[in-house]
């Protein structure tokens, strides 16, 4: 019996070492770090967008009839469009108790949005030949946000508001109709509004990361292209209402601040 008790004695001596490093290897982690959302951020962004627009004549012009009381021959333009995309942002948000974030966000975005194919109605052809374009080389936003804070360091959220773009439209006419110069472009600010939905994900108290999807509508609006030098008059200027959409996809990066 002494022998037992003794050989039990030395095993519990030589095990408790081994059984306490067992149980320091199994401690549960520590967990991460949880930040509020509340506070304010400026980041930057990139990624890819696709656009349409849209063209519609408003008045007889070398661009769609042989000229005043001709029949038109074409009612309008239409344009796709696909461009990289590059912008900044900054807003502000407040997290409440439930885990709701509602915040503000102004945003400027660059693109190259352009498309040039030749006009519907080739009134001269086959001694002149017609071209005409759009370009959306930049846009901005100004918008609301809702979102919910899934888990502390993930943030899915829907946004919309206010958004206005710098539509160019042009046509080239090669070679000119006798001494007829007909080259036009215009430019103009249309006024829209945009929808999106994204998820960002805090990596440090002052870094995130994040996935957005947008669209973007813009009105119509009538640019009126002034032909080179005024040759055929102002009663052959080439108006034509002008609207255009967009998608774009951006990954996107900010830098926080705040309480």
């Amino acid at each position: 019996m002494k022998k037992l008790l003794a050989a039990g004695f030395v095993f519990s001596v030589l095990a408790g070492p081994a059984v306490a490093a067992d149980m320091a290897v199994k401690a549960p982690r520590v967990a991460p770090v949880a930040y509020s959302w509340t506070g304010c951020y400026v980041g930057g962004g990139a990624g890819g967008a696709w656009a349409k627009s849209d063209w519609t004549y408003r008045n007889f012009n070398p661009y769609d009839s042989p000229g005043p009381g001709g029949p038109f021959f074409a009612t309008g333009e239409n344009f796709d469009m696909t461009s990289w995309v590059a912008g900044v942002q900054g807003g502000c948000n407040y997290e409440f108790q439930n885990r709701f974030v509602v915040g503000i966000e102004a945003s400027w975005t660059g693109a190259d949005l352009n498309d040039t194919h030749p006009g519907a109605a080739q009134v001269f052809a086959p001694s002149s030949f017609r071209n005409v374009s759009t370009r959306i080389q930049q846009y901005y936003a100004v918008t609301g946000r809702l979102g919910y804070s899934f888990t502390p360091n993930w943030l899915g959220y829907v946004k919309g508001g206010f958004a206005s773009a710098r539509i160019e439209t042009a046509g080239t006419t090669f070679p000119p109709v006798g001494a007829l110069l007909l080259d036009w472009n215009t430019a103009d600010w249309h006024n829209g509004w945009v929808v999106g939905v994204g998820g960002e994900y805090r990596i440090t108290k002052y870094f995130s990361l994040g996935l957005e999807y947008n669209y973007l509508r813009f009105d119509t609006k009538d640019h009126v292209g002034a032909v080179s030098g005024g040759a055929i008059g102002p009663a052959n200027q080439v108006v034509h209402g002008v609207n255009a959409d967009i998608h774009t996809v951006m990954a996107r990066a900010n830098f926080l601040f705040g309480p």
